[in-house]
């Protein structure tokens, strides 16, 4: 069933004073780039989640880069944030990477009543909406139940059984596809039999392109298809598409760098 995920800057605004917003930006490279960008302008009233403190939790040997947040720890912080069952959350960035995994993670929690801003930040500014630099005090704790979803989740082991029997799609550029190219993990080369879709082909800057051009970049991929990127964050994009268009897609939050971490996993190249 297809569902409403992303929404437009000029209906988000309308409803500012419903809902809980979420700032997502980050840099992967750059640990500190997100909220020095939301301090120095969000919208009004947002939440800044960082994805490496609040959107992932502890690297360890094995589970990639950005693993699980504790959710114990992630639920008391939404709950800081005023967040309740019934309240409407909408997650934000600047290129729709950062507000996915966190839509992705809400939903994962339970929280289905979540949103994306189609354009990020930039189509707020765009449609002549405020920002502000205020950072906002905690509201009244807000509380929200814990009811996992973990049917949208796989593990290293389950993408290891589905090699040859599942679709699976790395999201990541080509060159880091082919091996050619690796900036981030130690091993160059991709999860062998996966195929490539670079979860940029999806988007025209950090908007989505309209529902005929995903449908037709989208048309190979069944239910139960596996993603992954790097770490888990990009591949939320790609996840957020097709369940818009009603598909049934599961995330192997891991990813790449979870795969390489465990000894004895072939990667391919070229």
């Amino acid at each position: 069933m297809q569902e409403d995920i992303f929404i437009d800057a000029e209906v988000a605004s309308k409803i500012i004073d419903t809902v809980i917003y979420y700032d997502c930006r980050y840099r992967l490279a750059e640990s500190d780039w997100g909220e020095g960008e939301y301090r120095k302008g969000h919208i009004p009233g947002a939440y800044f989640f960082d994805l490496n403190r609040d959107l992932a939790g502890k690297v360890d040997v094995e589970g990639g880069r950005h693993p699980l947040p504790d959710l114990e720890i992630f639920k008391e912080k939404l709950e800081k944030t005023g967040l309740t069952d019934n309240t409407t959350a909408i997650c934000y960035d600047d290129n729709l990477s950062g507000a996915s995994r966190m839509w992705f993670l809400l939903n994962f929690i339970g929280h289905s009543n979540t949103f994306i801003l189609n354009g990020g930040i930039e189509a707020w500014k765009r449609v002549g909406d405020p920002v502000e630099t205020n950072i906002p005090s905690h509201r009244i704790n807000g509380k929200i139940s814990l009811k996992l979803n973990n049917s949208i989740l796989v593990d290293m082991d389950k993408v290891r059984e589905s090699i040859g029997k599942y679709q699976i799609i790395d999201v990541r550029d080509e060159t880091r596809f082919l091996g050619k190219s690796e900036p981030i993990d130690r091993i160059p080369g991709r999860i062998p039999g996966s195929i490539n879709l670079p979860f940029q082909n999806l988007m025209n800057g950090a908007y989505l392109k309209s529902e005929e051009e995903l449908r037709d970049i989208l048309k190979s991929a069944e239910d139960n298809t596996i993603l992954y990127c790097g770490s888990g964050v990009t591949s939320c994009v790609t996840f957020a598409v097709l369940k818009m268009l009603g598909k049934n897609p599961v995330l192997y939050l891991g990813s790449y760098s979870d795969w390489i971490s465990h000894k004895g996993n072939n990667v391919e190249h070229g």
